[in-house]
């Protein structure tokens, strides 16, 4: 009878260790599925402008504080041979360039996913009065890796 006894308290414990294994595989699962849901791509960025009033006088040299937020699952590394690099360019109020000429600036520091770096971003106002946006792009390699959907508006008067 003690061998019976022993016999049904092993498989008991052997059964409850293989369901403690196939819950704990399961939350690990729903884990990871839930990281990658909420970094799905390498590259991925957003904006904070500091102010939503930028009013500037035509052909003005103006500085644009913001906050760039990396969003995506690679690290920003400035130290590396070819860093990532933000890339802008103005545009009038149809979407066209202001100018043939992109501008870009090295991200500064290592930034890794959700971290954020403060930029100054340094612009020539267009000599024209109107509404123009800046439209802002990831580079790596002199590639566009991502396009941020924000863009700045700035207001020439």
């Amino acid at each position: 009878m003690k061998e019976k006894m022993k016999m049904l308290m092993s498989i008991i414990f052997l059964s409850l260790s293989v369901v403690f294994l196939i819950v704990n595989a399961h939350i690990s699962s729903v884990f990871y599925s839930k990281f990658t849901e909420q970094v799905p791509v390498k590259y991925k960025a957003k904006i904070i402008t500091e102010g939503n009033n930028l009013v500037f006088s035509p052909g003005q040299r103006a500085v644009i504080k913001f906050k760039l937020i990396n969003e995506g699952s690679e690290v920003w590394d400035s130290s590396k041979p070819d860093p990532v690099k933000l890339s802008y360019v103005i545009l009038n109020r149809e979407m066209k360039k202001v100018d043939r000429t992109e501008n870009e600036i090295v991200i500064p520091g290592k930034i890794s996913y959700y971290f954020f770096v403060e930029l100054d971003l340094p612009l020539v106002i267009p000599s024209k009065r109107g509404v123009y946006y800046v439209e802002f792009s990831l580079k790596r390699e002199n590639n566009a890796v991502y396009r941020l959907p924000e863009k700045v508006r700035i207001k020439v008067e």
